[in-house]
């Protein structure tokens, strides 16, 4: 009987390379390649794919897609970890096997799962993948040919989070259809504060949109019927393997299908290079394509100090994208208020200022994972859509542009 052929993801756990070690020293299997990333394991031949329960890329849609083309997963799990085996069976792979297993109980396993079906073409064609996500966007109402992408983050702390989804339900309320992404590459919180599943996120949708696993549609989480919501990856290690230019396609293809595409961001930006991969380059990115940056800083003196710093680190990304700014929990007294207006417009004059005051009714809404209702809150909301999406502002540049920039 010939030897079963495999793929290893990569991982940095011991039984990666003792698996490896093993087979090339004693045959028994071959090992056609290491596993970086998703779309190797759709290009190359093999039997099996092994792979841990850690691997961030190991989504439903992956599996389904690796099932289709008659190939099967070995699923490793740590025993101190048994949620993990739960993990994967729930995702289907097809055997499920504890990292500290003997190498002759993961050579039966393999032997077992080779036959299944042979090794089909290295890939598929383009018409193939295009069918894995070809459906109709759960969406309403007829495009507007234009879509505008905004940008919410600001200093840790500040509720950038808690503005974004509101603005999203705002905008709602003004008739245009919306999807709320969560990019936060340190605190990913949209999906919890909504109360939301943690899957699908930014994951899935880059398997759909990179490697035509699934679709892109069923990504998506929509909040009551008021909007979309894409969720962040609750991994946080797991955002280093995801491209920056991978998200931007996901927004690119939500600004096709939407009015209007809000992302929120990490509240660092730190390496000022764009194109740049490393931490919190998805924010970066996504601050460059940006038609409406919203920073968003605490009503007081230190959030006003770290509001300003950060706009500073926006404008080093260049980019003509006017920055509006939000004073959260800000102050009702004039004189104060008056205060962080003098130093805001003298430091960084913004293309808007908006104050949100603080309302108590925000923390409870926040533990019922609800929105808040009418009020102050609200009303300063309502006041911020109307200067993001008013009907006298210029509407953002079309989707070729928006092409052209990604070199499409």
């Amino acid at each position: 009987m010939a030897e079963p052929e495999i793929a290893l993801v990569f991982s940095p756990e011991e039984w990666v390379e003792e698996l490896h070690r093993y087979f090339a020293d004693h045959g028994g299997a071959r090992v056609r390649q290491i596993v970086m990333d998703p779309a190797l394991a759709l290009d190359e031949e093999f039997d099996t794919l092994v792979v841990s329960h850690r691997w961030p890329a190991l989504t439903r849609p992956f599996v389904d897609t690796l099932h289709d083309r008659r190939r099967t997963l070995l699923g490793v799990f740590d025993p101190l970890e048994p949620a993990g085996a739960q993990h994967l069976t729930e995702l289907g792979v097809d055997r499920v096997i504890a990292a500290d297993a003997s190498m002759s109980e993961f050579l039966a396993a393999l032997v077992d799962l080779a036959p299944i079906g042979a090794v089909e073409p290295a890939s598929a064609s383009d018409a193939d993948l295009a069918a894995l996500f070809d459906e109709p966007w759960p969406v309403d109402g007829a495009r507007r040919g234009r879509a505008v992408l905004v940008a919410v983050g600001g200093p840790s702390g500040s509720g950038a989070t808690e503005i974004a989804v509101h603005l999203g339900a705002a905008t709602s309320d003004r008739g245009m259809s919306v999807v709320v992404v969560d990019a936060d590459e340190f605190v990913p919180s949209v999906g919890p504060r909504l109360g939301l599943p943690i899957e699908p996120n930014i994951r899935t949708a880059v398997d759909a949109v990179e490697y035509g696993m699934g679709s892109l549609p069923a990504a998506l989480a929509r909040y009551g019927r008021r909007f979309e919501v894409l969720a962040g990856i609750p991994n946080v290690a797991a955002w280093s393997q995801v491209r920056p230019g991978e998200v931007v396609d996901v927004v690119g293809e939500l600004c096709k299908a939407f009015d209007v595409v809000i992302v929120n961001v990490s509240h660092g930006i730190e390496d000022l290079t764009v194109g740049s991969r490393g931490r919190f380059g998805v924010t970066r990115a996504i601050l460059a394509e940006a038609d409406d940056i919203v920073g968003v800083g605490a009503g007081n003196p230190v959030g006003i100090v770290r509001l300003l710093g950060w706009v500073a680190d926006v404008r080093q990304l260049g980019g003509d994208a006017p920055v509006r700014l939000v004073v959260n929990r800000a102050p009702t007294e004039p004189f104060k208020r008056g205060e962080i207006d003098d130093e805001i417009c003298r430091t960084y004059p913004p293309a808007s200022l908006t104050f949100v005051p603080f309302d108590r009714r925000v923390e409870q809404a926040g533990w019922n994972c609800e929105l808040v209702g009418r009020g102050a809150f609200a009303r300063a909301i309502d006041t911020l859509a109307d200067v993001v999406f008013g009907s006298g502002r210029a509407r953002s540049r079309s989707l070729a542009t928006f092409a052209r920039r990604r070199g499409a």
